[in-house]
């Protein structure tokens, strides 16, 4: 019997190193990450909409974005719009971010002193230049400090109600030395009291090592971190049938449906991947979800 040799993608081989370093060695606390718990259910674009404003729903909750501005660094006296975070990167930030505010129970974390800490512990090469990962990451840190959020969600009597959502209160501006650049970034970041004390109440805990192997999927992110805050909640006996119309509502970002109906497959198997405990099937209608474990294993407390 001849078996046939497959040759693995560097990426596919990555994964699979990356599921075998989960499955055969304990979760240690460095590995812990968090991420809030609406933030695990709203995302952000997948790809840069152009546009100054942006909105996803998620059933009777929708996520409103609004680009923000800043001093123009060629022209201090006229505004410069930032455009909106998109793509992989302020995922990664915003899971930084979550982090560092639980781990040191501080709202104030510094962003310029730790820049190529913090891409080399996301597993990305800190790299300068123009197209280099630094030069991208501060583009999008900046997008995403001046980003403005406000979460729509049911009101009294069939109405909308409006919270402005914004997690960041303050952030000190580097300017570039060289205008021409146009390139300015935070160097510390204070959240604001009530999205400090909500993400203290409501965060996620998750495996990064199993994020940092899809760093580069955007969606697989977003429905890998959806996923570790479902499907635990999920009741044994009452699977979750999500539709191909909540689906795409959730994860299809600019795409057209059925653009969407064939790209999702190869994200939801990367993000599995990333969760090899999830339970789930395909469904004629979409796919059928089920109560599956937690990444990380609740705290069993002793009280005496």
């Amino acid at each position: 019997m001849n078996i046939p040799h497959i040759t693995l993608r560097k990426i596919d081989q990555k994964r699979l190193d990356s599921l075998h370093e989960r499955t055969t060695s304990n979760l240690s606390h460095e590995n812990v990450w968090y991420i809030h718990t609406v933030l695990a259910q709203c995302f952000l674009p997948y790809r840069d909409p152009k546009t100054r404003d942006w909105m996803r729903e998620n059933g009777k909750y929708s996520i409103i974005l609004s680009a923000g501005v800043t001093k123009d660094p060629r022209n201090p006296k006229q505004l410069m719009e930032v455009g909106l975070p998109y793509g992989a990167k302020p995922r990664l930030f915003q899971s930084y971010i979550c982090t560092q505010v639980i781990k040191q129970q501080s709202p104030v974390i510094p962003v310029e002193r730790s820049m190529t800490a913090m891409i080399q512990e996301l597993g990305l090469i800190a790299s300068g230049g123009k197209e280099g990962t630094i030069r991208a990451f501060k583009d999008q840190i900046t997008r995403f400090a001046n980003c403005n959020f406000t979460i729509v969600g049911p009101g009294p009597n069939g109405t909308d109600t409006y919270i402005k959502a914004p997690p960041i209160k303050r952030f000190d501006v580097w300017f570039p030395r060289d205008a021409d650049q146009c390139m300015l970034w935070p160097s510390e970041i204070t959240l604001t009291d009530e999205y400090f004390y909500s993400l203290k109440d409501h965060a996620i805990p998750f495996d990064f090592r199993a994020l940092k192997s899809i760093q580069n999927k955007p969606r697989a992110q977003d429905i890998y971190l959806w996923m570790t805050q479902r499907l635990c909640r999920i009741a044994e006996n009452r699977p979750l049938l999500m539709r191909w119309k909540d689906l795409h509502e959730m994860f299809g970002g600019q795409s057209p449906l059925k653009a969407f109906k064939r790209d999702f497959p190869k994200d939801l198997i990367a993000a599995r991947m990333a969760y090899p405990d999830t339970r789930m099937e395909e469904h004629k209608d979409g796919f059928l979800f089920r109560a599956s474990l937690p990444p990380v294993p609740k705290t069993k407390l002793l009280v005496r």
